[in-house]
């Protein structure tokens, strides 16, 4: 049987016909105990914030009188040899910091004297230690603590990634992977289940409107590897990831005017796909949409985590060895929106282009579509950042690497709510992957945080 089937861009704009045949460590006040991620903020803001400081935990430095940015934060040890715990299931956290009474949890920074943020929202350095949620759910709220098919979930739960071994270039028309090549090792890490909402993102956003730190030089690194260095560069032996660096930071508007600026560049270039609005209403559920890279990057960050490399992302969208055709197997997405958002069949089931926002669904809506490690929409609804500069050709050998080097544009796989089922659907797609750093699309461009194990 021959099927038509229709295929565009992130942009939308170029389409085409295809034929298809826990524990939780619980710290005393006066304790900083910094995560094994080196996701720390710059000392320099953070409305002159101080953590309580009085000894390290575990082998991680404590911070005493400052922000985590500009200390050992980055690639220091954690709790014990582990800094994830089990919240809602899965969601990880990489640190915490007590400071008069509230708390940075994954890293971020606590900022003295600030119960409130831009538009009432608490401030979102971090939350109860007790809570065990990154900053961008700690509060809880639509968008933070309302996924899942009952509405409970929280919307920061990470699962964990098994290490393994793949193929990166391979195909599967459902029968099987056949031209397998490129293998990667991949050593273990957690993947969001959800991709960031609006209500997370707008954590991050009053954050830094109250005056929160932007990350630190280096911070974001994958700091579970290679001894603290991150992934090593495929295209650069002997180099290793080189984090957040400060020449980026004019792309994290901050500051008083920050909720203005963000709102301006998040309307996307059409005005009509942009989920994110300017003060809390009816999208806080839905993806994030019209993010640039630098802003991914950050956010991940500040959340304690960090994007994913391609190949971790794309193994994880294969099912790991199991090479897997769309990530939840073989069988067909359908139109009923069940497995999978793409072609603007939801809500109504017929394709077509979308129109408006009623196209874009709550993430994790798609129940059916849950990938071999339990993330959903890995295909569709939006396209996701990763950490890796594009190549055309992968870095071979590749053990716990990425394309750091040698180009400007970075990887944005995983296809959109407007996408066209082949070829950007699949998880061996490495078509119209390549996209500056301050692509927005029209879109749906997104992001789903990586963190440690």
């Amino acid at each position: 049987m021959t099927i038509e089937i229709k295929a565009d861009f992130p942009s939308g704009k170029s389409r085409f016909t295809a034929l298809a045949p826990l524990a939780v460590l619980v710290l005393p006040l006066g304790f900083v105990a910094c995560g094994s991620s080196s996701d720390a903020f710059d000392a320099s803001s953070g409305g002159g914030s101080s953590a309580n400081a009085g000894s390290s935990v575990g082998g991680s430095l404590a911070n005493a009188g400052g922000s985590f940015g500009g200390s050992s934060a980055s690639g220091g040890s954690s709790f014990g040899g582990t800094s994830s715990v089990s919240s809602g299931g899965s969601a990880a956290v990489l640190g915490a910091a007590n400071n008069g009474g509230g708390s940075s949890v994954g890293g971020g920074v606590a900022v003295a004297g600030q119960g409130s943020a831009v538009g009432g929202a608490s401030a979102q350095a971090g939350a109860p230690a007790a809570s065990g949620e990154p900053p961008s759910c700690a509060p809880g709220g639509p968008g933070m603590n309302t996924c899942g098919p009952a509405g409970t979930e929280s919307c920061c739960t990470s699962l964990p990634v098994a290490a393994g071994t793949f193929s990166r270039t391979y195909s599967n028309n459902g029968s099987g992977a056949t031209g397998k090549a490129d293998p990667a090792t991949i050593s273990a890490f957690r993947l969001d289940k959800y991709e960031a909402t609006v209500g997370r993102l707008r954590q991050f956003v009053n954050y830094l409107a109250a005056g929160g730190a932007l990350p630190a030089a280096g911070s974001g690194k994958h700091s579970h590897l290679n001894g603290g260095k991150g992934l090593a560069d495929g295209s650069k032996a002997g180099s290793f990831e080189p984090g957040w660096s400060s020449s980026w930071n004019s792309n994290l508007p901050a500051g008083t005017s920050a909720v203005a600026t963000w709102t301006k560049n998040l309307a996307c270039s059409t005005g009509t796909y942009g989920t994110w609005s300017a003060k809390a209403g009816s999208n806080e559920t839905l993806p994030i949409t019209c993010l640039d890279w630098y802003e991914a990057l950050g956010f991940c960050i500040w959340d304690g985590g960090f994007l994913p490399s391609e190949a971790e992302w794309e193994y994880a969208a294969a099912g790991g060895d199991e090479q897997r055709m769309y990530p939840w197997g073989s069988t067909a997405p359908g139109t009923d929106s069940k497995y999978a958002m793409y072609d603007c069949y939801y809500p109504t089931g017929k394709a077509g282009n979308c129109t408006s926002l009623a196209n874009v669904a709550k993430v994790g809506t798609t129940t059916l579509g849950a990938g071999r490690f339990g993330q959903l929409d890995l295909s569709g609804s939006v396209w996701e950042w990763d950490l890796d500069v594009y190549s055309a050709k992968y870095d071979n050998p590749c053990t716990d690497c990425a394309n750091l080097s040698g180009g400007t544009d970075r990887v944005l796989p995983g296809g959109g709510f407007h996408t066209g089922l082949m070829p950007y659907m699949l998880s061996s797609n490495r078509t119209s992957l390549n996209y500056a750093t301050t692509y927005r699309g029209d879109y749906g461009v997104g992001v789903r945080c990586a963190r440690v194990p």
